[in-house]
């Protein structure tokens, strides 16, 4: 059944609406919430939508946040429902991301247990999550932080149990069917494995301060504790960072 065909429109609130477009994590409905979203935000950009303050894509939904002073929200609602229906993925470029890791030591205090978890040996964890290429599918909880997925089974472990009040920034992470990179130092409950020195926010972009974006795809290679630092060193640009670790294709979605 065609991702549209599932939607559905929910209230958030007096001045928020998501449309959901699926219920599972899956390609074909992330790409077609990034289909919505864009439709939406050309809309806006064109003055046709008045009133909407943000159009934030998901996993498998997209939601609208709006001054109900300046729109209308059972008209907003209908447009959102129609662009479900309509929207179509088109031919998108896709940046694909190879970034550094330094795994275990003091920076993957995880590692040992998570190999211990899948019934694998820390290196054969290690390979087998640097053979992965993974999709970002959602930016959320901390300015920076990308949902990356999906982790194939034989490397699905659960969150601590107790989850830690500090995480050490640039910390590589996983839990379930997903990894993480946290930009900040933040509590979190995911399996540290790794430590990633490439800053993921940068301020001075005001208009795409996360580097990672819905969409894009990420691997990452493993890194010696001596080329970690020396990265760590580097004051990176952004145009450096994107020369050194990325680079692009177009697929059809």
């Amino acid at each position: 059944m065609p991702a549209y065909e599932q939607a559905r429109l929910l209230t958030m609130g007096d001045a928020a609406l998501t449309v959901e477009l699926g219920g599972d994590i899956d390609v074909s409905v992330n790409v077609r919430c990034l289909a919505v979203a864009d439709a939406l935000d050309a809309l806006t950009c064109a003055g046709e939508l008045s009133g909407v303050l943000d159009v934030v894509p998901t996993f498998r939904s997209v939601t609208v946040m709006f001054n109900p002073l300046l729109i209308d929200a059972d008209s907003l609602g209908l447009t959102m429902m129609r662009l479900a229906a309509t929207s179509a993925a088109s031919l998108q470029v896709s940046r694909i991301w190879r970034l550094p890791v330094c795994f275990g030591e003091s920076y993957g205090p995880d590692l040992s247990a998570a190999a211990t978890t899948v019934a694998m040996c820390e290196d054969d964890l290690i390979t087998a999550l640097l053979a992965q290429t993974l999709r970002v599918y959602a930016m959320g909880f901390l300015p920076g932080f990308a949902y990356l997925a999906q982790l194939p089974s034989l490397l699905k472990v659960p969150r601590l149990a107790s989850p830690r009040t500090r995480v050490p920034a640039q910390s590589l992470a996983i839990a379930d069917d997903m990894a993480c990179i946290y930009p900040w130092e933040s509590p979190g409950g995911w399996n540290l494995l790794g430590c990633m020195p490439v800053p993921l926010f940068d301020k001075q972009h005001s208009q795409a301060p996360a580097l990672l974006q819905v969409g894009d795809q990420v691997g990452f290679f493993a890194v010696s504790a001596l080329e970690l630092k020396a990265l760590q060193r580097v004051v990176w640009t952004r145009a450096d960072v994107q020369a050194q670790f990325c680079s692009e294709q177009t697929d059809a979605s």
